[in-house]
């Protein structure tokens, strides 16, 4: 059985012979394991069950970044600017150390006053064929090799519309009615949708779709809120998926304590649930309450037990997950995240020892 033979099998609750693993690696990790295992390539060194395609490019960020310096945007000093006008810089390593993920933020479109001039801006054009292009190619390589073709198109909607807005002013923008901020999260739906749609198309297996939607105390925004503005945008992504013939699966991430929108995400399509996040999502009570609608992805915390826990404490959690596999819940073991440089190798070892071991 291949590892896309196994994940099908077990999404589709027939028997299947391992549980599904995923390591993602930040650079510093990836450098890691080359010093360690003399190879950059994770997939092969732990046979991990996914491979990842992409489509196209989404613009040209010197389109952008002329734009931005036309109009008197400010871009700070050693910052990029992104193929889809997007601008962040490196964090103070100072401060923030290697760490990945903590860059600067900046919103280029914050100041912008009026509907027009945000649609005036270098957007790409949404029917270019050559978008998704490379998409099927690289769907069959991946398939070719008996793993799961997977897409990653988190920040579908509300994180790609405010990394450019600013989310105050995103939030601003919907309680003013403004257009500004309903524009932005219909474009962004948009192109999540044609992606999602174009790989299906190609016979990727998975998509991954998300937007962070929570704190670890719970919604960011008023569950009414995000029914009225987000659901109905990612219901548009979901069911444009799921309407291609062999629909792939569809995963949905959001950091943080989103328990109270679990159900809606079950009622518009979501297969999977990441990353189950056990600083506040608790798994003994995801898996008890949804186990039988919902499958699970992650769970092993990237804030606690891979960084600061012991190898056995990683061993320890991953039989948690093998408890919840023996009741019948399907899940993708991961980090809740990419694992940062602060993680001690040993337990990315022991992370993957302890998946392979279990025989559902």
């Amino acid at each position: 059985m291949t590892q896309r033979e196994n994940f099908r099998c077990m999404m589709s609750g027939r028997p299947y012979d391992h549980v599904p693993l995923d390591l993602p690696m930040t650079p510093p990790m990836v450098d890691e394991m080359e010093r360690r295992l003399g190879t950059r390539d994770a997939v092969r060194a732990f046979e991990l069950d996914f491979g990842y395609v992409s489509g196209g490019s989404f613009g040209d960020a010197s389109r952008w970044r002329g734009e931005y310096e036309k109009r008197a945007v400010p871009i700070p000093e050693g910052a990029w600017v992104g193929d889809g006008g997007n601008v962040e810089k490196p964090g103070d390593t100072a401060s923030v150390g290697a760490s990945y993920h903590l860059t600067e933020m900046f919103h280029p479109l914050s100041h912008s006053t009026t509907l027009e001039e945000v649609q005036s801006f270098p957007w790409h054009d949404l029917d270019d064929p050559a978008l998704n292009a490379p998409l099927k190619d690289s769907v069959d390589e991946v398939i070719a090799e008996g793993r799961v073709s997977t897409i990653s198109l988190e920040c579908t909607v509300f994180e790609s519309a405010w990394y450019l807005r600013g989310m105050e002013q995103i939030f601003t923008d919907l309680v003013e009615e403004n257009g500004i901020a309903d524009w932005l999260l219909d474009r962004f739906a948009e192109q999540s949708a044609r992606t999602a749609v174009a790989a299906a198309q190609a016979g990727v297996d998975l998509v991954r779709l998300g937007d962070d939607v929570g704190t670890q105390r719970g919604m960011m925004m008023s569950v009414a809120f995000w029914r009225k503005h987000l659901k109905p945008r990612l219901h548009r992504v979901v069911k444009a998926t799921k309407e291609v013939n062999d629909p792939p699966y569809v995963q949905y991430h959001s950091d943080g304590d989103v328990s109270e929108i679990v159900d809606d995400l079950i009622e518009i399509g979501v297969d999977i649930f990441n990353p189950v996040q056990p600083e506040c999502m608790p798994l003994d009570g995801v898996a008890a309450r949804w186990k039988d609608r919902l499958a699970f992805s992650g769970m092993i915390g990237t804030q606690t037990t891979m960084p600061f826990g012991s190898s056995c404490e990683v061993q320890e959690a991953v039989g948690t997950c093998e408890k919840w596999i023996r009741r019948g819940a399907r899940m993708i073991i991961a980090p809740t995240h990419v694992i940062e440089p602060d993680v001690p190798w040993s337990n990315v070892i022991a992370l993957a020892e302890a998946v392979r071991r279990i025989r559902p």
